[in-house]
């Protein structure tokens, strides 16, 4: 019986649809509008927050980085605002044999700087680093081989190349032995890294060349200061409490007086990847400001067309009584109308949100996730909107008397 009356109410609902196909096409825009917000942003999201799991991954396991100076990080990438040479290599070596709970450190001083091959540059990052950066931050080689201690003693002017660096100079040429030219220095080519893409600071990966840090600062840059240095920790660390211990060590190191400000900063992988879900909240909570206004105009308007529905069809329903309808049948027919109006709607939103989705994430390069939590909570959300559309035409519906209904 149930079963019968429900197709009879949506075989009604479809009818009314399909013969006022203008003014239900509005009342269902807000609806659907909102719906492909919730689903769209849900699935999104869910893609966006597994690409960032796999550029950490990429970036090196359990890293905190130092930087030299003030420094803070703006979603897709860090800015300097107050230059530092106070940060040596020996903070590093003091730090590794000194501070509980750090498996390896490795000191950097990078700069953007354009590379020459023959006829072709390209700007690259400059990377001095030592040769433990290709362990901790889980480099590995497509060419070549990487530099060691030896070249290192030596200041050796060697380079490990990214793959776009390799790609872009030297096309299908074994770089292998070649020379490139950084600050008009040839550099001999003994690596190529495999291709690896952005991190999650929004550094390409791909342009950066490797050379040994002595080297660097003796032979290129003439400097006695570093700019960073990775600090990997063992494994079951905190973070947090990692972090505040390096802090003071530091600033102990540097003789700061309590009164004075840090001359370093320090980022953990868990303090970019909160700066990153700021963001997607800020999103987030953009995302239902909207979806809730869209499903009130959607709302207001299904409740508009059911009250004149209900007043188009005064000869139906007093038919209806006329046969032996009860006054709960017309109530529950136009109330079914409005729910299934606002699911009709919501399916359709669902729909358009899977279309955006893939369209954002090929775009963006996301991983396609599907987000049932926010499907759901977004047809629950349709029902709700349907049944508190309809109360009121539905129960006006019920307040004509048979002959009155005939005779208006």
């Amino acid at each position: 019986m149930i079963y019968y009356s429900l197709r009879f109410y949506l075989k009604i609902a479809l009818q009314n649809l399909i013969l006022h196909k203008a003014r239900m096409t509005l009342a269902l825009l807000g609806i659907l509008f909102a719906v492909m917000s919730l689903v769209a942003f849900g699935n999104i999201s869910e893609g966006m927050k597994e690409k960032l799991d796999e550029e950490i991954e990429r970036f090196g396991k359990n890293l905190m980085i130092v930087r030299a100076g003030q420094v803070f990080f703006t979603g897709r990438s860090t800015r300097q605002f107050q230059e530092s040479q106070t940060l040596k290599p020996a903070d590093a070596q003091r730090i590794k044999q000194s501070l509980p709970g750090v498996e390896e450190v490795v000191p950097f001083y990078d700069v953007v700087y354009p590379a020459r091959y023959q006829d072709k540059r390209l700007r690259v990052t400059i990377m001095g680093v030592s040769d433990a950066i290709f362990k901790v931050r889980d480099i590995k080689l497509a060419a070549g081989r990487s530099f060691g201690a030896a070249d290192a003693e030596g200041m050796e002017k060697k380079a490990v190349i990214g793959y776009k660096v390799f790609d872009s100079l030297m096309g299908r040429e074994d770089p292998v032995g070649k020379h490139l030219l950084i600050f008009r220095a040839p550099t001999e080519i003994i690596g190529v890294v495999e291709e690896r893409g952005s991190d999650f600071t929004g550094q390409d990966q791909d342009v950066e060349v490797y050379i040994p840090l002595s080297t660097f600062m003796r032979r290129y840059s003439n400097v006695d200061y570093i700019k960073g240095i990775y600090v990997q920790t063992q494994e079951g660390q905190s973070f947090s409490e990692m972090k505040v211990r390096l802090r003071q060590f530091l600033r102990k190191l540097h003789n700061l007086r309590e009164d004075q400000k840090d001359d370093f900063t320090i980022f953990t992988q868990e303090d970019i990847l909160r700066t990153r879900e700021e963001g997607l909240r800020l999103v987030s909570v953009l995302t239902i400001i909207a979806s809730t206004i869209s499903f009130m105009i959607g709302g207001l308007g299904i409740f508009a067309i059911m009250l004149l529905s209900v007043s188009e069809r005064k000869m139906e329903i007093g038919m209806r009584r006329v046969v032996g309808s009860k006054k709960r049948d017309i109530l529950f027919q136009f109330l079914a109308e409005s729910v299934i109006t606002a699911l009709v709607g919501g399916a359709l939103g669902v729909g358009v949100g899977f279309i955006l989705t893939i369209v954002v994430d090929y775009i963006g390069g996301f991983a396609f996730c599907f987000c049932l939590e926010n499907t759901l909570v977004a047809l629950v959300i349709c029902t709700v909107v349907g049944v508190l559309a309809g109360i009121y035409p539905a129960v006006q519906s019920t307040r004509y008397e048979p002959v009155a209904a005939l005779q208006g």
